[in-house]
C-alpha cells in the first residue's frame, strides 16, 4: 500500500508538471506566433525583391557583396555590418506610409550590434502604351543605433541623391548597384578604415549585359523552419516551436549563413520621393 502511494504522488507530480509545461507552451506560442506586419526577408536575406524588377545578375552581386561585408568585418570592432535592400511594390503614394522602416529593419534584426543598414525601395505601377511599368517613387533607408556613430543620415542622402536619383545611369539596375557601391565604400572607410574601396560602373554594366537572367518568378520568404533557426528570430519564437518536441520526449510517447545579427535601430534614416 505504501509504494502504491508513493506511485500515486509521483504520477501526480508529474502531471502537474506537464500542466505546468503545456500551459507555458500555450502562452509563448500566442506571444510569439502573432501575425507579423511584414514578410520575412528571402533567403537571400541581403537583397529582397519583392517588387520583382531587378535582374537576378543584380540580386546576385547585392548578396555577394552583402555576405563578403559580413564576414570580412566580423572580426572587427563593431564588426558584423549588414547592408539589406528591399524592393515593394505600392498601388499609390499612400500605400508607402503603410510600410515602417523601423518595424522592419526589427523585424528582420539586421547588423550585429545594431550594425545596419536598410534601404527601402518604393514602386508604383503606371501604364504606357498598352504596356505597364514600374515606377521608383520613394527611397528609405534606415540606420542601426551603433552604425549612426559613423555615418550619417545626410551622408546617405548624398548616397541617394547621386546614384539612385542621378541622370548618370538609364538603367535601374545600374542605378541600384552603383548605390549598393557607395554604401559600401561609405561601411568599408568610414566605419572600418579601409583606405578605399574600389569598384568599375563599366565592368559592372558589361556583366550586366552579358549575364541579365531576369527571373519573373515572385521573390519567397524564408520558410518557417529556417527562420525559427536563423539568429533574427526571437527566442519566444524558437522556444514556441521546440517546447512541443520536449513535451514528446518528456511524454515518452543549411541553412544559415551570416544572415539577421539581431540589432535594432531608433528610427534615423532618410526619405527620398520621386519628384
Amino acid at each position: 500500500m505504501v509504494q502504491m502511494k508513493s506511485q500515486s504522488l509521483n504520477s501526480i507530480k508529474i502531471k502537474k508538471i506537464l500542466s505546468i509545461l503545456i500551459l507555458f507552451t500555450i502562452l509563448i506560442v500566442l506571444s510569439a506566433c502573432k501575425k507579423d506586419e511584414y514578410p520575412r526577408p528571402t533567403n537571400a536575406f541581403y537583397i529582397n525583391d519583392y517588387a520583382n524588377i531587378l535582374y537576378e545578375a543584380t540580386r546576385d552581386s547585392i548578396r555577394r557583396e552583402g555576405e563578403r561585408l559580413y564576414e570580412s568585418t566580423q572580426d572587427k570592432t563593431d564588426g558584423g555590418a549588414q547592408l539589406v535592400i528591399a524592393t515593394f511594390e505600392v498601388e499609390t503614394r499612400d500605400d508607402v506610409a503603410n510600410y515602417d522602416k523601423t518595424e522592419i529593419y526589427r523585424q528582420w534584426r539586421i547588423g550585429d550590434d545594431d550594425m545596419g543598414i536598410l534601404v527601402l525601395l518604393f514602386f508604383q505601377p503606371y501604364t504606357e502604351n498598352e504596356i505597364e511599368y514600374l515606377e521608383l517613387i520613394e527611397t528609405q533607408i534606415e540606420l542601426g543605433y551603433r552604425m549612426e556613430q559613423y555615418v550619417s543620415p545626410a551622408q546617405l542622402g548624398v548616397i541617394v541623391d547621386n546614384t539612385l536619383y542621378s541622370d548618370e545611369w538609364y538603367d535601374l539596375d545600374l542605378a541600384v548597384m552603383n548605390m549598393e557601391y557607395e554604401l559600401l565604400s561609405a561601411i568599408y572607410v568610414d566605419v572600418y578604415g579601409y583606405e578605399s574601396f574600389d569598384y568599375d560602373m563599366s565592368v559592372y554594366e558589361e556583366y550586366l549585359i552579358n549575364n541579365p537572367n531576369t527571373s519573373y518568378e515572385d521573390p519567397i520568404p524564408m520558410s518557417l523552419i529556417i527562420f525559427l533557426l536563423s539568429p533574427f528570430s526571437t527566442w519566444g519564437e524558437k522556444l514556441s516551436a521546440a517546447l512541443p518536441f520536449l513535451l514528446l520526449f518528456i511524454l515518452g510517447g543549411g541553412f544559415i549563413i551570416n544572415k539577421g545579427g539581431g540589432g535594432s535601430s531608433g528610427g534615423a534614416g532618410i526619405f527620398r520621393r520621386r519628384r
